[in-house]
């Protein structure tokens, strides 16, 4: 007869053990059909109970001579079963579920009994109560996998698989999603750290402004010796009783050298309200999300976290305000009604900049998001309209959102410049970090810590006190051609488009550039190329108006 036992506990619990004979024996000997674990099922007796089969009638008998037999919590000396008996061996002893398989019975063991024995197994099994589900879960599995019909086995394994494939996916594409991001920050923050985005700690603005003090006075110790130099070779020719030539030839040169400093006076007393301290910054946006570069957070003084290295930690994720990299130059005046002219680069540093280009690359696309205005004598910025930007030279005209008062602006040469003709230029060279190393030290100490290391607050405070000036410097043309002009003169970073003056006080170029491995020759645009884009500009007004404010 075909007969299926169930063990629910004891040494083989979780075990389902299936029979077609007429008899079976149970205890600890080895002579039985079921043999249990002496040492872990202690109730059992050697030869414990016997199933026989009369008339196809399975009957249980009790052989233990004294440790009882139970039957659906019972006991008894001899009974009959039935399908779904509960049979234990001895008080406290192993429990096993009889279960009858008829004939024509499909192979392996069915759904619902599967689902009763792991049940039953779990209700005499000891685990934390929140833990049934997950031991249930077990037992049905593994039952199903070792008496189940070949068909559940393969659903119970797709069920099982397919979940954990999903899960292994999705796990492995959030690795590699953070993987990416994490790649893709660190790259951004290489970029950022040679961006220069101008927000710097108070120490380190300290320390640029410590040094922009030295190298300005430097330049004044150069100036200051070239005049020395010129009077006391005067002296010492003129001792020597040197011929009147060389004498006058030495009086000459030294006019010239006062004639250009009186010249410069005057320059500047006339037109330095019209040159103008040019501010601006820049940020990036994702180009397939949209979502603009951020710093992952501030600290309590207002700097961005950063790694070991000092670098940025930048993210497009979260609400961290937006990285800016800000950069100043020079833009003059050419009327009444507020334009200006300036380089391109100013407007689109972007364009020129290697680390930005690389940013781009990275998929990133740059965003003006600041174009101001500080003019001398002014403690409020101008907006600025981005009028026209040349495609053809480094030159932009642009338009304040105000005439200044009393606002003289710059004359533009008719004649081009003659070689060896001196020339000054009023310009921000070193920008914000300049214009405090001229300051009394209390001041510029005053408004690093007021403003910090924030370029945006830093320009807004020397604004307020009516400190912005442009710094003169001056020199001669050395070579003239038709798209450049070539110049010495002192300059430094933030002179871009700064006007550059002829004696008469014209306008003759636009600065441009200095020429890396000449020290203090720069290149200028002459102003032939200055009033092409003016006049563009003003056909480009007469028609539809291509201006746009950050």
């Amino acid at each position: 007869m075909k007969m299926a036992l169930t063990h629910l506990s004891g040494s083989l619990k979780g075990r389902t053990q299936y029979f077609n004979t007429d008899s079976i024996r149970f205890g600890i000997g080895g002579d039985c059909g079921i043999v249990f674990d002496s040492e872990r099922d202690h109730p059992v007796c050697p030869f414990h109970a016997e199933i026989t089969t009369e008339d196809r009638t399975p009957t249980i008998r009790d052989c233990s001579g004294g440790n009882g037999l139970f039957v659906n919590g019972r006991r008894i000396g001899e009974t009959p079963l039935k399908d779904g008996d509960l049979i234990q061996f001895g008080d406290g002893g192993p429990l096993v579920r009889f279960r009858l398989s008829l004939d024509g019975e499909a192979a392996g063991k069915p759904w619902r009994a599967m689902v009763a024995d792991s049940r039953d197994i779990v209700v005499r099994t000891p685990h934390p109560r929140p833990l049934a589900p997950l031991y249930l879960a077990r037992h049905l599995c593994s039952d199903i996998l070792r008496y189940g019909s070949p068909a559940l086995r393969l659903t119970t394994v797709l069920l099982l698989v397919i979940p954990l494939a999903v899960i292994t996916a999705l796990g492995l594409a959030l690795y590699h999603q953070r993987t990416t991001i994490a790649v893709s920050d660190q790259r951004t923050a290489d970029l950022l750290r040679r961006l220069d985005t101008g927000r710097l700690t108070r120490e380190e603005m300290e320390r640029r402004l410590e040094a922009e003090q030295r190298a300005v006075e430097s330049l004044r110790r150069e100036q200051e010796e070239l005049r020395q130099q010129l009077a006391t070779s005067l002296r010492e020719r003129d001792a020597g009783r040197a011929s009147e030539q060389e004498l006058q030839a030495l009086r000459r040169q030294l006019g010239r050298l006062t004639d250009a400093q009186r010249s410069a006076v005057d320059i500047v007393a006339r037109f330095e309200r019209g040159v103008a301290l040019l501010q601006g910054g820049y940020g990036f946006t994702e180009k397939r999300t949209g979502r603009p570069l951020r710093y992952q957070g501030l600290d309590a003084l207002g700097n961005p976290y950063a790694d070991k290295s000092g670098n940025p930690l930048v993210t497009v994720e979260g609400e961290a305000p937006p990285v800016v990299i800000y950069y100043a130059g020079t833009a003059f005046f050419v009327d009444r009604q507020g334009t200006l002219l300036t380089n391109r680069h100013l407007v689109r540093m972007w364009e020129t900049f290697p680390p930005a280009q690389e940013a781009m690359a990275a998929g990133f696309e740059p965003d003006l998001r600041l174009l101001r205005l500080f003019v001398p004598g002014a403690a409020e910025p101008y907006a600025l309209t981005v009028v026209q930007v040349s495609d053809r030279t480094d030159l932009a005209v642009l338009r304040a959102d105000r005439p200044p008062p009393d606002l003289v602006p710059l004359s533009l040469a008719d004649e081009a410049p003659r070689a060896g003709e001196s020339i000054v230029m009023l310009s921000y060279p070193g920008s914000f970090q300049t214009l405090l190393a001229l300051m009394p030290g209390p001041i510029s100490q005053d408004i690093v810590r007021e403003a910090g290391g924030n370029p945006v607050a830093l320009a807004e405070a020397v604004a307020k006190r009516k400190l912005v000036r442009p710094l003169t410097t001056q020199g001669h043309v050395a070579t003239v051609s038709g798209d450049s002009l070539a110049y010495e003169a002192g300059s430094a970073t933030g002179s871009s488009g700064g006007p550059i003056f002829n004696a008469a006080g014209q306008v003759i170029a636009v600065n441009h550039a200095a020429l890396p491995r000449v020290g203090g020759v720069h290149i200028g645009l002459p102003i032939r190329l200055a009033q092409d884009a003016l006049a563009a500009a003003g056909r480009a007004a007469a028609g539809e108006p291509k201006g746009r404010r950050p």
